[in-house]
C-alpha cells in the first residue's frame, strides 16, 4: 500500500478450450480487486457480492511466443548434451544466465540446472550395468560431475539412494535380464 490506497490487480480468467458463450464470456471477464479485498476473498472463500467462490484452475503462466521458443530450443540442448553449461546455452539463445533461469522455470517448471541434472543421471543410468563392475569415476567425469561429493549428492538427491545402493538394490531385486534404468526397488 503506497500512499493509503490498496494496490489494484487484474485477474484474467482462465482460458477456456470450449466455444459457447459462458467460455467466450470467461475468456473476456476480468476481475478488479483491491489486494486487501483478495486477501479477504481467500480468507472468506467469497466474492464481494457474498457469493461463494467458485473452484476454478488457477490461469497457467501465458509466456511470449519468442520465450516459449526459446525454452523449447534450451530443452533439446540439453537433452542433446545434459553436461553443457548453462551460461554458454544462455549465451547461445541470445539472452542473459538469469534471464533464461528466469524464463524456463516459469515455462518448464523447473531451472535449467536441475533439469541438466536429472537429464545427466538419465544417461549414466541408461549406461549402467549392474552385473558389471561399474566404473564411478569414468562415468560421472564423463557425464560433467568434476567431483564424486557432488555427483553422490545428485544421485542421492534424484534416487533417494547413493550410487552403490542403487546397484546393491538392483543386483538384489532383479535378474540381468530384468534390470531396468532408473527403478530404484525397496527391500
Amino acid at each position: 500500500m503506497a500512499g493509503g490506497h490498496a494496490a489494484a490487480t487484474t485477474t484474467p480468467a482462465p482460458r477456456r478450450s470450449g466455444a459457447g458463450p459462458d467460455s467466450l464470456l470467461d475468456a473476456l471477464t476480468t476481475t478488479l480487486t483491491t489486494g486487501s479485498e483478495r486477501r479477504a476473498q481467500e480468507r472468506d472463500g467469497t466474492q464481494p457480492g457474498g457469493d461463494t467462490l467458485r473452484a476454478r484452475p488457477l490461469p497457467l503462466p501465458h509466456p511470449t511466443r519468442p520465450g516459449l521458443e526459446r525454452c523449447e530450443r534450451a530443452v533439446a540442448a540439453l537433452e542433446a548434451d545434459p553436461a553443457r553449461a548453462i551460461g554458454a546455452l544462455a549465451a547461445e539463445l541470445g539472452v542473459s544466465h538469469g534471464h533464461l533461469d528466469r524464463e524456463f522455470t516459469e515455462v518448464v517448471g523447473l531451472s535449467p540446472r536441475v533439469l541438466a541434472r536429472i537429464l545427466r543421471l538419465r544417461v549414466l543410468l541408461a549406461r549402467l550395468d549392474v552385473y558389471a563392475p561399474v566404473p564411478w569415476p569414468a562415468l560421472a567425469a564423463e557425464l560433467g560431475w568434476f567431483d564424486q561429493s557432488h555427483f553422490i549428492r545428485d544421485f542421492k538427491r534424484h534416487t533417494g539412494v547413493t550410487p552403490s545402493e542403487y546397484v546393491a538394490a538392483q543386483r538384489g531385486s532383479f535378474t540381468p535380464d530384468q534390470a531396468a534404468p532408473g527403478f530404484v526397488p525397496r527391500r
